[in-house]
Order: structure tokens, then C-alpha cells, then sequence
């Protein structure tokens, strides 16, 4: 594969990101939510964070290729970390799922767990969080990237700490809230406009 070829994959894996991201919150905002004993549907749903995490890897790559540097350096071996990390989580948990069988004695569905390369969604909330606000921080220092990329990707960083923590400490409410809105709206903005940029000459 040569650098040409990566960089489209990597732009048509950003948009594909966003669109497993809408998917997702299709599945769990409108099924498992509700149904946490939805064993099938919370299955689709931990499968697609598995798939977004694989196709996450071309993606982070790609960017920390554009940053250049040690922060660029970092943006793509961190990334690798992280979607990683989420990807075996989302499989994990959604074998578990499909097999009907309880990751933790008394839970359901979609309900967090502590998988070890994901407790309490620390990789796929807060690692990815911190992977945004890098980016942000290096789009704003002058990388080539739109700025409103940046400003997306500060918010959209916030927003899955602030899902982790929710999601760690337990608050339902606070949990739906930013997960809706990193799922609905900022996850998907972000990673289109990851693919935009990535498919520009």
C-alpha cells in the first residue's frame, strides 16, 4: 500500500467512523437503553465500537502523519493505543452479549464492566477524549488542519472525559447526556471532518 492509497483509506475510515458512531447511538439510544436485556442489540452495539477501534488505527496514523513532529509521533502511537484498547473491549463485551452471558454477576446489556483494557470505558471515553484535545491543541498551535476541526475536537474531548468520569462514578443522567452528545453530534462532526481534511490533495 502506498502513501497515497493509506491516506484515502485513512479519509474513507474517518467518515466510516462517523457513520458506526450514528449507528451506534441508533442501536443503544433506541433499544438497548431501554431493553438492557437485549442481548442481540447490545451485541451490534459493542460490535460497532469494535469496529470503529480497528478502523480508528489507519485514521490516527494518517493525522499524526499530517501534525509531524513528536506531537504527530505521539497523535498516531497513542491513537493506536487507544482505538486498540476500545476495539477489544467492543468485542469482548459484544461476544459476551452475544453469547448471553453476564460480564458481571447481576448485569445486562450495555451496562459498563471492568473488560481490563477498558474498565469503565477509561480507553474509549478518556483516552479518546485526551487523543481529541491533543489534536485540538495542535491544530490551534498551527497544524494543518481546518480550525473548526480543532475547535470540534476541544469540545468533543471534554465531552468523553467528562462521559468517563460520569460513566466511572455512575450518574445515568450525566452518562446519557454526554455520551448522546459525543455519539450524535461531535464524534461524527469530528471524525467527517478528519476524513474531509485527510482526503484533501
Amino acid at each position: 500500500m502506498n502513501e497515497p492509497l493509506f491516506r484515502r483509506v485513512a479519509s474513507w475510515g474517518a467518515y466510516a467512523i462517523a457513520v458506526l458512531s450514528l449507528l451506534y447511538a441508533a442501536v443503544y439510544l433506541l433499544i438497548v437503553k431501554d431493553s438492557p436485556a437485549n442481548f442481540a442489540a447490545s451485541a451490534i452495539a459493542n460490535g460497532l465500537i469494535g469496529l470503529s477501534g480497528i478502523v480508528a488505527t489507519f485514521v490516527v496514523i494518517a493525522v499524526g502523519d499530517i501534525v509531524g513532529g513528536s506531537v504527530g509521533r505521539w497523535l498516531g502511537i497513542f491513537g493506536v493505543g487507544w482505538a486498540l484498547l476500545s476495539s477489544v473491549h467492543g468485542m469482548y463485551s459484544g461476544i459476551a452479549d452475544w453469547k448471553g452471558i453476564e460480564v458481571l454477576p447481576g448485569t445486562t446489556g450495555m451496562r459498563p464492566d471492568f473488560a481490563p483494557t477498558d474498565p469503565r470505558g477509561f480507553s474509549t471515553f478518556g483516552l479518546a477524549g485526551l487523543w481529541s484535545l491533543v489534536l485540538a491543541s495542535a491544530i490551534f498551535s498551527g497544524a494543518a488542519f481546518p480550525r473548526v476541526l480543532g475547535i470540534v475536537a476541544l469540545i468533543n474531548g471534554v465531552d468523553l472525559i467528562v462521559l468517563f468520569i460520569a460513566t466511572a462514578a455512575g450518574i445515568p443522567q450525566l452518562v446519557l447526556f454526554a455520551g448522546g452528545l459525543a455519539a450524535v453530534i461531535l464524534g461524527p462532526i469530528q471524525w467527517a471532518l478528519i476524513g474531509r481534511a485527510l482526503g484533501e490533495p
